[in-house]
């Protein structure tokens, strides 16, 4: 089962396997994802128990600490560890960032992961009084969706034809889901209402079904009257309540 083959299935990303010192399998994920200093993200998989270990190897505090953040003072370290718990990820005394996911759940728990370090970019950013990096929205929840059922057929940017014979992109097929990550603006409702009827009334409309996530993290009254819109004609879901099932 602790194969690349495996991993690739619940991440989507690349992946190299690796002996850990203890003689463990261990695989290393590459994620699109960087530090505020431009190092890359990678995330690291070893089986213990019934659980899979998904860590950082520590290297995300190692590196905020060269940049001249002080990760190791108490109050540092309490603020780390409550921003971390919101993300189901702890942090170690060596500042290993881990998260243990049962066997099954490994996707979900992989998914939490990345949020948690991309959390900890988002503060780095305020410590060091510099802009915060603009993730890739779409990128952000992507492990969020493959954890919804990593066995569903996955692809980025999906086309399909409309009843008016135009192609649309969407950012994600998953299973029979055909998904778009938009924000909560008039004009995105707009234009996935036009993308939605076109889809619906097409010669694929038996096949695959629009799903629009709107983003409603930091303006949740606006995602909700867009969602309430949308939901007149398409299906419509607020992006927290992917982002907020539990690991059990």
């Amino acid at each position: 089962m602790f194969t690349c083959d495996w991993a690739r299935a619940l991440t989507q990303y690349d992946c190299r396997s690796l002996t850990a010192i203890d003689g463990q399998p261990c695989l290393e994920i590459g994620t699109p994802f960087s530090l505020p200093d431009g190092s890359a993200i990678n995330l690291y998989l070893k089986p213990e128990a019934q659980f899979v270990r998904i860590s950082d190897n520590a290297d995300t505090l190692f590196q905020l600490g060269g940049m001249g953040i002080d990760v190791w003072n108490g109050h540092t370290r309490a603020a780390l560890t409550s921003l971390l718990s919101k993300h189901r990820t702890q942090v170690a005394q060596n500042g290993e960032l881990f998260l243990l996911a049962p066997a099954s759940q490994s996707a979900q728990g992989f998914a939490h992961a990345i949020a948690a370090i991309l959390a900890i970019c988002s503060w780095a950013s305020d410590k060091l009084d510099e802009p915060q990096a603009d993730f890739d929205l779409v990128a952000e929840i992507e492990p969020f969706i493959i954890a919804r059922d990593p066995s569903a057929p996955f692809k980025r940017h999906f086309r399909v034809k409309g009843v008016s014979r135009a192609d649309h992109v969407f950012d994600f097929r998953h299973g029979h889901d055909i998904i778009d990550v938009i924000p909560p603006h008039a004009g995105a409702t707009g234009a996935a209402m036009r993308k939605a009827g076109d889809v619906q009334n097409g010669p694929f409309s038996e096949v695959f079904q629009p799903l629009f996530i709107v983003d409603d993290r930091k303006e949740h009254d606006r995602a909700f009257n867009e969602i309430e819109i949308l939901g007149s004609i398409t299906r419509a879901m607020p992006l927290t309540r992917l982002l907020g099932p539990l690991l059990h």
